[in-house]
């Protein structure tokens, strides 16, 4: 049996205070961190989350819905809930 579970990341928090260059990177990246300590676990990130990141052309939303998908015993792939 497949284990999901559906998570909201607020990233509003951590990236009020950075410089608008910096957040896209640093959100993927915070993004992947919260997730791993949340999960215990390594957490493959799907394409579609760097999309809605990465798409926009300045702003992007800070508070995403993630589903996340159990492979292995300590792996995890997360994709976005459209």
């Amino acid at each position: 049996m497949v284990e999901e579970r559906i998570i909201t990341i607020n990233l509003r928090k951590e990236l009020i205070k950075k410089p608008r260059w910096k957040k896209k990177k640093l959100a993927v990246k915070i993004l992947r961190k919260k997730l791993e300590r949340y999960l215990k676990g390594k957490v493959k990130l799907d394409k579609s989350i760097n999309e809605k990141i990465f798409g926009s052309e300045k702003k992007f939303k800070t508070k995403l819905r993630i589903k996340v998908v159990k492979k292995d015993e300590k792996t995890f792939e997360a994709k976005l809930m459209a």
